[in-house]
C-alpha cells in the first residue's frame, strides 16, 4: 500500500490525472447567472442606445430586426429587391418596374428572410409601394420569393 501512495503523490506532483481549466475560456455558469448576465448586457445596450443588431449578443434568432442604416442602398439588397419584382412579374404576369428600396428588415431563419418595402412603377407610370419577403441562403446560392403584395394604406 505504501508504494501506491508514493506513486500517487509523484503523479499528482507531475499533474497527471488532474483536470486543468482551459486557459482560453473562462468558466461560465449554465444556470441562472448566465441568463441574468445576458439580460444585464441587453439592458445596458438599450440604455446606451444601441440597436438590437449592434448589441454584444447580436440579433435574436427568429426575431425580425431593422437592417443597419444605409442598407437600402447596398448592392446585394438592391439585387434581392429586383429579384423580388422580377419573380412577381413572372408569377403574376405583371409589368412592374423596380424603382428603389424604401425599407429593409431581416430575420435569421436557416439563412435570412428579408422583408423589403419596395417602390415600383406600374405600366401606367404610377409609383406604388409593395412589401416583399425573400428567403435567402447565400451559401447555397438559394433565394425564393415568399410573398409580394401592395402596401395597405390606413388613414387614421
Amino acid at each position: 500500500m505504501r508504494a501506491s501512495r508514493v506513486a500517487e503523490s509523484v503523479l499528482a506532483a507531475a499533474g497527471v490525472g488532474r483536470r486543468r481549466p482551459s486557459p482560453r475560456l473562462p468558466a461560465v455558469s449554465a444556470g441562472r447567472g448566465s441568463a441574468t448576465a445576458r439580460r444585464t448586457v441587453a439592458a445596458m445596450s438599450e440604455e446606451a442606445g444601441q440597436p438590437q443588431h449592434e448589441r454584444p449578443h447580436g440579433p435574436m434568432v427568429g426575431g425580425i430586426f431593422d437592417a443597419p442604416a444605409g442598407h437600402e442602398n447596398d448592392l446585394r439588397t438592391i439585387d434581392l429587391a429586383r429579384f423580388a419584382v422580377d419573380e412577381h412579374n413572372s408569377k403574376a404576369n405583371a409589368a412592374l418596374e423596380f424603382e428603389r428600396v424604401v425599407k429593409v428588415r431581416q430575420q435569421v431563419v436557416g439563412g435570412f428572410m428579408h422583408y423589403f418595402t419596395i417602390e415600383a412603377k406600374e405600366a401606367g407610370g404610377a409609383k406604388k409601394l409593395y412589401e416583399a419577403k425573400v428567403w435567402e441562403r447565400a451559401w447555397e446560392n438559394f433565394k425564393q420569393l415568399q410573398d409580394f403584395k401592395p402596401v395597405e394604406h390606413t388613414d387614421a
